[in-house]
């Protein structure tokens, strides 16, 4: 597989630093929801979308539950990069944890589209 093959979700379309989080926290919109705080910063530039992932402990106690909402966000996030300029943060709330996966994706497509139904995107 190469890095742009559509099954992967490469380092380039994450955000890594403390710095990178705080740009998108300091200078972008939010929306919520029950599960979720989205939080987008416009692109500077023509770079690829790029996905921050924050999903405290108090939100998720145990690690599986952690995992598996930052899994069912990347994929979410994956299938729709394409269509997504920007950088975008999602903060899981602490409902996000009892949710099943089918809820988590429906709100992700909510959020998302509400986004770029906007203009802001």
């Amino acid at each position: 597989m190469t890095e742009s093959s559509p099954e992967r979700f490469p380092p380039t379309r994450r955000l890594h630093d403390a710095s990178e989080f705080q740009a998108v926290f300091q200078h972008g919109l939010r929306s919520s929801g029950a599960f979720f705080r989205l939080h987008f910063l416009a692109a500077q530039a023509s770079g690829p979308a790029r996905l921050g992932l924050a999903v405290p402990k108090k939100a998720a106690p145990l690690s599986v539950t952690r995992n598996r909402i930052k899994r069912v966000c990347r994929e979410m996030f994956r299938q729709r990069q394409d269509l997504l300029p920007g950088d975008y943060v999602f903060v899981a709330q602490r409902r996000a944890a009892d949710a099943d996966n089918a809820a988590l994706r429906q709100e992700i497509e909510r959020l998302l589209t509400e986004i770029i139904g906007s203009g802001a995107a």
